[in-house]
Formats: structure tokens, C-alpha cells, sequence
């Protein structure tokens, strides 16, 4: 009887040395998979943008609130837009940039910080279908 009952007892204490770890594991894995979320947001909301420009559909204000909208992210958007020549042919550029934030705060642990980005960019170039007439370089915010 004796045995069983001081098996139990490190069974308990095993328990309590590995749960933290398994704990902080779950926490890190789900924060991680914020991030890649976040950054797949971010990219969306690249490509939609240069979508847009491309064929000159609407004024860079427009553009950036279908932006903002098509992008799953409350704000602390910054979009940045580059007609280049401005002309048919001409290649242009977009940039969205977005303030990684954590799900968990995790990453706002002083060891794991470092393995986590502050910033989400990402950068398209494209090809001018129609000339820029609508819109224009510069850079806005949501």
C-alpha cells in the first residue's frame, strides 16, 4: 500500500515540473500561429492593394480603406505607394506595414522577444495596366 501511494506522490511531483514547460509550449505555439495569421493578413492586404493600382481603379484614399477593410487587422496600418513613372508598362510598388502584436504576450517575454519580429511588411511590385492618374505616391494609414 505504501508503494502506491509514494508513486503517486512523484507522479504529482514529475507533473509539476514538466506542466510548465508543456504550458509554455501551447502558449508559444498558438502565439506563433498569430503571427504567421497576422503576417498572411498583411500580405493580403499587399497584393489587394497593388491589385487596385494596377488598374487605376479608384483615388489613393479609396484604395487605402479597401485596403484596410480586406485586412483582418484593427490598425496600425501603414500603406505605402509608389507609382513609379506613373505611365502604362511602368512598374510600381506597394508596401504595407503593420505592428506585430501578441495574442498571448508571450512574445513580450524578455528570452523570447528576440525570436519574434516588432514589424510585419511586406512589399509588392507591379506592372502599370492603366496610367496613375487616380491615385498617387505617398503614403497613408488605418
Amino acid at each position: 500500500m505504501w508503494s502506491n501511494a509514494r508513486e503517486r506522490g512523484a507522479t504529482l511531483v514529475e507533473f509539476a515540473f514538466v506542466a510548465p514547460l508543456l504550458l509554455m509550449l501551447v502558449i508559444g505555439i498558438v502565439d506563433f500561429g498569430w503571427f504567421i495569421s497576422q503576417q498572411q493578413d498583411v500580405r493580403y492586404g499587399a497584393r489587394e492593394a497593388a491589385r487596385l493600382a494596377t488598374v487605376n481603379t479608384a483615388s489613393t484614399a479609396d484604395m487605402t480603406s479597401t485596403v484596410c477593410d480586406a485586412m483582418d487587422i484593427a490598425g496600425g496600418v501603414t500603406i505605402v505607394w509608389d507609382e513609379g513613372a506613373g505611365t502604362i508598362g511602368s512598374t510600381g510598388s506597394v508596401e504595407v506595414t503593420v505592428e506585430a502584436g501578441s495574442l498571448t504576450g508571450f512574445s513580450s517575454l524578455p528570452f523570447v522577444g528576440a525570436l519574434y519580429p516588432d514589424t510585419l511588411t511586406s512589399r509588392v511590385e507591379f506592372r502599370l495596366e492603366q496610367p496613375a492618374s487616380s491615385w498617387s505616391s505617398g503614403t497613408a494609414s488605418c
